[in-house]
């Protein structure tokens, strides 16, 4: 019975909470609400992801505050205020968002509900490269918060248009796209906004590498290259220019193949240590190349595929780097007329060099070359030989160079020889001999062009031929040697404007005064007894020098001396000065006379004969 009650009174009470509940609702529904706000209009289709909402502005006794009702939320979207009403909401792409906007008045609330929808995400590749692009590609690519690069198909490489992010970075929006030549890749930009992304893919066939690429890829300016009327790159100057190190290694800049039209190329001072491989590979119309100042120890085996070569110049290599050998090939540059290997190193030539028949110019010096090739003299073209260090004496044909008019070597090993037929030689203009030379061979006075003469560098030429007399367009004499005297037919240089002896040479031939045009003469130490009668005749004489000899007397002739400027008699054994010497009191500026024999009477007699010359006695 009591549970019976319990369950009444249970059910009597749900019926009253009920019949409560429904009287509340009825005057829910009659009553007006207290006040109403609006949250703006619907919103559709927005393309930045963001918005300006437009609720109702607050009244002074107002309170509001935005909420999110739906919609799919990241760390992306949020409201910058949430209690102003027209704050700026932040949503993702592709998306619908029901937002609140709740208001409080006097303990009042009121809401209302906007609906705003974003754009679905897009991404955009802009391609940007310059007309001249054939095998490379220049990007601009849409970014949002992040973004990658992907790549399918074969391509050679890409970096970051501004180089700020490393070598292939993925993740800039901005690239330089290398392909490969004639080949196919595709290219895919993904971007992210939040946890949306979008892509966009382009197809690429990279053509033929193009010379303008090469240039870019060198940072060269238009005053470093030159083109022909084709367009064609005929002239590159990279001389001591920090982009050279690129020629290193055509698998990196395989643009640089395209340059094939060179006609001129200089790569001097660039610090190579290796010789680029795409000189002799691709650049077969070279006719000049400088690759001086660098540092490489060896030339390829292909340097012969430069057939048009005209000038070449590989010199002073650097950090005492030697190049040991010149290759084989190097014969198949037959067109090659200037040629300057100074300072590089070489011990061996080969036997092939001889068929550089248009060599013209040829500088070796700062080599030590063990022999020249036996045919050497099949260069008949050649006018300019600056040799090198020779282990041994130059070969026979040497003498065939028929067209030779510089020439200067050094034999560093035993007795230096000339061939027999040396003098075969007739355009030959300058000779400067360097060696342990004792004798000349009978056709030397031959050389009937002969200017400029130098016989030094451990030279002690025992006699000179008698004929030396014909050499009658010698103007400048260097000769080292133990003469004791010269040939009498030396008088018959009437050009000679230059004499420098060296070593022992005891008297000067009786007609010494013959040599008109004489300028310079110096024969110090070399032990000389006398100065002839006829030592006035020099009448362009300026300058004498004879220091540390055994003169004891100065001729009367001295005098005669009409262009005298400067003598040196220092250390002989001369005790007085002929009356004559007066003559030169207007032309004579300075006379050495230190550690002769004369007393002080004679030096003051002397000085009143040449008041104005300073005379040097100590």
């Amino acid at each position: 019975m009591k549970k019976s009650l319990k369950n009444l009174t249970l059910i009597l009470l749900l019926i009253i909470l009920s019949a409560c509940s429904s009287d509340d609702n009825v005057n829910t529904e009659n009553e007006a609400p207290p006040f109403l706000t609006e949250a703006g209009n619907d919103i559709l289709n927005i393309e930045e992801f963001e918005i300006a909402l437009g609720a109702e502005a607050l009244k002074s006794n107002e309170s509001g505050v935005w909420s999110l009702y739906s919609g799919l939320v990241d760390e992306k979207v949020y409201f910058e205020d949430v209690k102003n009403p027209k704050t700026i909401f932040h949503g993702l792409p592709d998306e619908e968002y029901k937002l609140v906007w709740s208001v409080l008045r006097a303990g009042k609330f009121a809401s209302d509900t906007v609906t705003v929808t974003f754009a679905p995400l897009k991404t955009e590749i802009i391609n940007i490269s310059p007309e001249f692009y054939k095998s490379r590609l220049l990007l601009q690519a849409k970014y949002y918060d992040k973004g990658e690069w992907t790549f399918e198909g074969d391509y050679h490489s890409f970096y970051p248009f501004y180089y700020n992010s490393g070598w292939e970075d993925k993740n800039s929006p901005e690239i330089r796209f290398y392909g490969l030549e004639n080949k196919t890749c595709k290219l895919t930009w993904t971007t992210w906004y939040g946890s949306k992304s979008a892509s966009e893919t382009i197809e690429f066939k990279a053509g033929a590498y193009q010379q303008d690429e090469a240039l870019e890829d060198l940072n060269a300016g238009n005053w470093q290259y030159i083109k022909d009327e084709n367009g064609n790159v005929i002239e590159l100057n990279m001389q001591a220019d920090n982009r050279a190190w690129i020629f290193r290694d055509m698998s990196l800049f395989p643009a640089l193949q395209s340059l094939v039209h060179l006609k001129k190329l200089n790569l001097s001072g660039d610090g190579f240590y290796t010789f680029p491989p795409v000189i002799t590979s691709k650049y077969l119309d070279l006719e000049v190349l400088n690759f001086s100042n660098n540092a490489i120890s060896s030339i390829p085996e292909n340097f012969g595929n430069l057939t048009k070569l005209d000038t070449l110049k590989i010199n002073n290599n650097q950090d005492s780097k030697v190049l040991n050998a010149l290759p084989d090939s190097f014969g198949n540059l037959t067109k090659l007329r200037y040629l300057d290997l100074n300072g590089m190193g070489i011990s061996h030539m080969p036997e092939s060099f001889s068929n550089l028949i248009s060599l013209n110019y040829l500088e070796l010096q700062g080599n030590e070359i063990t022999k020249l090739p036996e045919n050497f003299g099949n260069l008949k073209n050649l006018e300019t030989f600056r040799g090198p260090g020779l282990l041994q004496n130059i070969p026979n044909s040497f003498s065939n160079l028929e067209n030779l008019k510089f020439c200067f070597f050094f034999i560093n090993s035993g007795n230096a020889v000339l061939p027999d037929d040396f003098g075969n030689l007739k355009k030959l203009e300058t000779l400067w001999l360097f060696g342990n030379y004792q004798n000349l061979p009978d056709s030397f006075a031959d050389l009937i062009s002969l200017k400029d003469l130098e016989i030094t560098g451990g030279s002690v030429i025992n006699e000179l031929p008698d004929n030396f007399g014909n050499l009658i367009n010698l103007e400048k004499v260097r000769i080292a040697g133990n003469f004791k005297v010269l040939p009498n037919s030396f008088s018959n240089l009437s050009n000679l404007k230059s004499l420098e002896l060296y070593g022992i040479l005891e008297y000067l031939p009786v007609d010494f005064g013959n040599l008109k045009n004489l300028e310079w003469l110096s024969i110090n130490s070399m032990n000389l007894k006398e100065i002839p009668d006829s030592f006035g005749g020099l009448e362009s004489l300026k300058t004498f020098r004879a220091y540390q000899n055994d003169i004891s007397v100065i001729p009367d002739s001295f005098g005669n001396l009409p262009n005298i400027t400067a003598v040196d008699l220092s250390y002989n054994y001369i005790s007085q000065f002929p009356s004559t010497i007066s003559n030169l009191s207007d032309t004579l500026l300075d006379l050495t006379i230190r550690g002769n024999d004369y007393s002080q009477d004679k030096l003051k007699s002397l000085e009143e004969m040449l008041p104005t010359t300073r005379i040097i006695t100590d």
